[in-house]
C-alpha cells in the first residue's frame, strides 16, 4: 500500500521526497475544490516534481455547470503535457479525460457509486484506462475488501483528512462580512446547529462555493496495516487544513503503530478525530424501528388500506386482497396507532359513487364515515 498526498508550495514537494512517497497530487485553484496554485506555480511545481522523480497528478474534481465545464475543458490542454494521470471526480470530466487525452485516469467516485457493479461500469466504461478508483469512506471495512479484492484496478482510500458534509456553489460566507472580499480570497468560519447542540462545524468559501465539515476529520491511520492487508492500494493523507509537517508522523504511524505514539499525534492535531463507519456501517440501523409493527401484517383476513378519511362523509379504502368487499360485510380497523374500530358496511360505492353491492380486488371502495379513523389505518374482515 502507498500513501499519496497533496502539496501545495515546494515545502510540501520536498517533505514528499524526503519521507520517500512516489507521487504528488496538485490542485489548480480554477480545477480543484481546495487547490491554490495558478497556472505558473502549478507548472512550475509540476516541473519540480518530475526532477524529484515524483509521479504528478492533476487534480479535476469540482463539480461544474456546462459553461464552466467548455471553458475549463479548452484550459486544461496546455497544463495536462506537464503531468502524468488526470485525477476527476465529475462523470463529464471522466468522459472528456477518457475521450481527449491519453493520460491514465484517476475517477473519485467518494460521493457517487458505492456498490460494486457501478464502479465496474466506471472502470469498463474507459476501456482500460482507469489507473485507480477513489472509494467512498462510507463504506465499512468488508465492502472495502470486496471491492479491493474484486475490482480490476487499484483502490484508494482517504486516511486523514477533513470530512464534508455539505457543499453549494453560492458564496454564503462573503455576504455576512463587514469587509468586502476579492473573488479569489478563501473565507473560513465556524458553524453551529439551530436544532440540535452541535457547533464547531468548520466552513469554507471559495471561488468555488461553500464547503462545510464535520467537527471531527476522518483518520483511519491506526487501521493502515490492516488495510493493507485487506488489499487497499492507495492511502490518502489530506492535510491541507493542518499542519503538513505531520506527514512525517502519519508515514511512521503507518507503518510502526504504537498506541503511545497515535495517543501523542491525536494530542497535536487540530481536530478530533473519528473512523467513521469502517469498522461498522449502521447507517441503516433505525429502519427496523421506522416501521410501524401495527401495519405489518397483511396476512389472512386483510382487505386493504384507507386512502382517504372525509369526516361526516366516508372512507375510502383500496382492496389490495383477492376476495374483494361486499355490502354487509363486518370490519375490523387497525389505527396506525393501535386503536381497533368495528363496523358494519351499510353504504358500498364505487369512485363514480355509484352504489353497488360489490367491490373487486385492486379497486377503490367508498363506504361510510366512521369517527376516529386516519389514512394508513389497515382494514381487515371481521368474523
Amino acid at each position: 500500500m502507498k500513501l499519496t498526498t497533496f502539496a501545495q508550495n515546494l515545502n510540501d514537494l520536498n517533505l514528499i521526497k524526503d519521507q520517500g512517497l512516489g507521487e504528488v497530487i496538485l490542485g489548480h485553484q480554477n480545477f480543484s475544490r481546495f487547490g491554490k496554485l495558478d497556472n505558473d506555480s502549478l507548472l512550475s511545481l509540476a516541473k519540480r516534481a518530475k526532477e524529484m522523480d515524483l509521479k504528478v497528478i492533476f487534480e479535476w474534481d469540482i463539480l461544474m455547470t456546462e459553461n464552466t465545464f467548455m471553458k475549463l475543458a479548452a484550459d486544461i490542454l496546455p497544463l495536462l503535457n506537464s503531468f502524468d494521470s488526470l485525477r476527476v471526480q465529475d462523470p463529464g470530466a471522466l468522459e472528456w479525460g477518457f475521450k481527449n487525452t491519453n493520460k491514465p485516469l484517476q475517477f473519485i467516485a467518494e460521493n457517487g457509486n458505492h456498490n460494486l457493479p457501478g464502479l465496474q461500469g466506471w472502470i469498463d466504461h474507459v476501456q482500460g484506462r482507469m489507473e485507480r478508483i477513489v472509494l467512498s469512506i462510507e463504506l465499512p471495512k468488508n465492502k472495502i475488501e470486496e471491492y479491493c479484492q474484486r475490482l480490476n484496478v487499484p483502490c484508494e482510500l482517504l486516511g486523514i483528512g477533513r470530512i464534508l458534509l455539505f457543499y453549494t456553489p453560492r458564496q454564503l460566507l462573503s455576504p455576512l462580512a463587514e469587509d468586502k472580499f476579492s473573488f479569489n480570497q478563501e473565507i473560513s468560519a465556524v458553524g453551529e446547529s439551530e436544532e440540535s447542540p452541535h457547533k464547531g462545524f468548520p466552513i469554507v468559501e471559495n471561488r468555488h462555493g461553500t464547503f462545510m465539515f464535520h467537527i471531527k476529520d476522518f483518520c483511519l491511520v491506526d487501521y493502515a496495516q490492516e488495510l493493507k492487508g485487506l488489499g487497499l492500494g492507495y492511502f490518502r493523507v489530506d492535510l491541507r487544513f493542518s499542519e503538513f509537517s505531520q506527514l512525517k508522523e502519519v508515514k511512521d504511524l503507518s507503518e510502526n503503530f504504537t498506541e503511545t505514539s497515535f495517543e501523542a499525534f491525536k494530542e497535536k492535531y487540530p481536530q478530533d478525530l473519528m473512523r467513521g463507519f469502517y469498522l461498522v456501517n449502521k447507517t441503516d440501523v433505525l429502519f427496523p424501528k421506522l416501521k410501524n409493527h401495527r401495519l405489518q401484517n397483511r396476512e389472512g383476513d386483510y382487505v386493504g388500506e384507507v386512502l382517504e378519511a372525509e369526516k361526516g362523509s366516508h372512507l375510502a379504502i383500496f382492496v389490495s386482497n383477492t376476495k374483494g368487499l361486499r355490502k354487509s360485510d363486518k370490519l375490523k380497523i387497525v389505527h396506525p396507532k393501535g386503536e381497533v374500530f368495528e363496523l358494519l358496511i351499510y353504504s358500498l360505492r364505487n369512485l363514480n359513487l355509484e352504489e353497488v353491492d360489490y367491490i373487486e380486488p385492486q379497486k377503490t371502495a367508498v363506504i361510510q364515515y366512521l369517527g376516529g379513523v386516519w389514512v394508513k389505518s389497515h382494514v381487515f374482515y371481521r368474523n
